[in-house]
């Protein structure tokens, strides 16, 4: 097998009628495609994208996910040998006119040769008129003829995974052939997927989660997909609990706010979902706290979920996705260390039995790299490989990591080191056995009074009190004018009335300083849906600490000085 169209091939031919993906909405009737008919209407795209002089090498914009059609437009460039990219599509909640520049500036830069809309978006005037744009719809229904198959090196640059962020979509990962079906062989292996698996996803394609786990592995595999809405899951999120037990899926992949996100938002009574064909729920993308998985694992026991069924990946889109994968019934790894020796020193040293939960931090493995993938940690010069439980920055090697930035050359100078390993920019440390936990980016360090914290220690102790918005807390450093070094601020969503938030803050201001000694510079309660998200839906901290020092979030300390 030399490309992902080759296992297209041999899924249509040896078992041409069965499912493929499955469309499903809570607003119309469910669609389906079978294999045999994705590999025909790649076909048909393929004609279109050659009859408008799409071929090898081309780069092909694809803006809008979860509409059946993007299968053939996608494939159908594959088919030609160009080389698709899939786009965040314009949220409501981002300037038409902005987001319109930068996906220009992205498609000058890319020098991208077409563009293909999901059929509901309205691009205007947007795209240049010498660049070729047309809907989903558009070319999955194209009649020209089917062009030859062009056969591609294994070296030769698949798919450009373009990296997530709020001030655009900048960097674009270039993923060859061969690192795609290397990646799906490893992956399967470690994690135990099969051709039998159903995936449920509601993710979008321009995130390496939903775009590799839920889309072009299965592909690869012969897996079959349930496809729903990202915006019908925010809405209603027990559609995607229908799905499962409708479909008898078998692996679904979330991000770890969605854990919590399920668990408390989902207003069915308990029992009223089947979730008994689950394999694996996998925690991805985010750090994996334990409380949104036993608050996960807790609402839906009585639904059939079984234990051990929680997973946990590291990914990336760098090394394609996964990095590292927990398998088993055991599940992570979940590990209580001395909070002392973990802040001060950034060292995972186990508490002893009798130790209190205010003496304690609970940390949650992502599992064991995946077969053939290499993890080390290293000091913060890059020199020294740390000894077991010993924070520092992760680095990893593997036949499937990407070949460099698409046309940043700026950017791949220094990306891996003397022995081939790329620098995560991620911080955490292997335990005894070889697991690995991801504590933190290293860009994300806040250094107050010369002491290192990581935020995300910060906006888990926020979950702790009551009227805080399970996953919308996000905590940042900025400079402290005169001092030398940097403060600690804290924003929240709450649904508290706002007569209540003065006290919140109040309760943050104490619980802090009891917790990691450090004073907290400024808090701040917003309302719900306040604070600015990512392109792939994260809490951005970078975005919102810009915002914060902007102004937009209330007045700034007198410390503190503004953008």
């Amino acid at each position: 097998m030399n490309s992902l169209l080759d296992a297209l091939d041999a899924h249509a031919t040896n078992c041409p009628d069965a499912l493929c993906v499955r469309w499903e909405s809570g607003r119309a009737p469910a669609r389906e495609l079978t294999w045999a008919q994705v590999r025909e209407q790649a076909g048909r795209a393929a004609g279109f994208w050659a009859e408008h002089g799409v071929g090898r090498g081309d780069v092909v914009v694809l803006v809008g996910t979860h509409h059946l059609d993007f299968y053939a437009c996608w494939l159908g460039a594959l088919w030609v040998g160009a080389v698709p990219t899939v786009l965040a599509e314009p949220s409501v909640r981002i300037d038409r006119e902005v987001y319109f520049s930068r996906l220009a500036a992205l498609v000058e830069r890319i020098d991208a040769r077409a563009l293909a809309l999901d059929p509901s978006i309205e691009l205007g005037a947007a795209w240049p008129p010498a660049r070729l744009r047309a809907s989903y719809s558009q070319v999955a229904a194209a009649t020209s003829a089917v062009p030859p198959r062009v056969s591609p090196r294994p070296d030769e640059v698949m798919v450009l995974q373009h990296s997530s962020g709020t001030t655009g979509l900048q960097k674009g990962v270039m993923l060859s052939h061969g690192a795609v079906l290397r990646h799906a062989e490893a992956y399967a292996a470690s994690a135990g997927l099969r051709s039998s698996d159903i995936v449920a996803t509601w993710l979008p394609l321009y995130h390496d989660m939903g775009f590799i786990a839920c889309f072009v592995t299965p592909l690869i595999l012969g897996a079959s997909v349930i496809w729903l809405s990202p915006f019908e899951w925010v809405a209603n999120p027990g559609l995607l609990l229908t799905s499962i037990g409708r479909a008898r899926a078998t692996h679904v992949w979330l991000p770890n706010f969605a854990f919590a996100f399920l668990a408390t938002r989902v207003r069915a009574a308990r029992g009223a979902f089947d979730l008994s064909s689950l394999h694996a729920v996998v925690n991805c993308s985010e750090p994996v706290t334990a409380e949104a998985m036993e608050a996960f694992s807790k609402r839906f026991a009585a639904d059939g979920l079984r234990p051990g069924v929680l997973q946990a990946c590291y990914a990336m889109a760098e090394n394609v996705f996964a990095v590292t994968t927990s398998s088993g019934a055991r599940g992570p790894t979940r590990r209580r260390v001395l909070r002392t020796t973990w802040v001060e020193r950034h060292v995972a040293q186990a508490a002893p039995g009798n130790a209190s939960d205010e003496q304690t931090v609970l940390q949650v493995s992502s599992g064991r790299p995946i077969a053939t993938c290499q993890v080390k940690i290293v000091d913060e010069g890059g020199t020294r490989v740390l000894a077991p439980t010993h924070a520092g920055r992760v680095l990893i090697r593997s036949p499937f990591l990407f070949g460099g930035y698409f046309r940043r050359d700026e950017l791949d100078g220094s990306l891996f080191d003397a022995e081939g390993f790329y620098d995560t920019g991620d911080l955490g440390y292997l335990d005894e056995e070889g697991e690995l936990f991801v504590t933190g980016r290293l860009k994300d360090l806040v250094i107050v009074g010369g002491r290192n914290l990581y935020p995300h220690d910060v906006e888990q102790l926020a979950l702790e009190v009551e009227g805080v918005r399970p996953g919308r807390v996000v905590c940042f450093g900025v400079e402290v004018v005169g001092l030398g070094t940097e403060g600690l601020v804290m924003l929240l969503e709450s649904d508290l009335p706002t007569e209540s938030w003065r006290e919140l803050e109040r309760r943050m201001r104490g619980l802090v300083p009891s917790r990691l000694d450090v004073d907290l510079l400024d808090v701040k309660v917003v309302e719900r849906g306040t604070l600015r998200k990512s392109t792939s839906g994260k809490l951005a901290r970078g975005g919102n600490r810009e915002w914060y020092l902007q102004g937009r979030f209330g007045t700034l300390p007198t410390a503190v000085k503004p953008a």
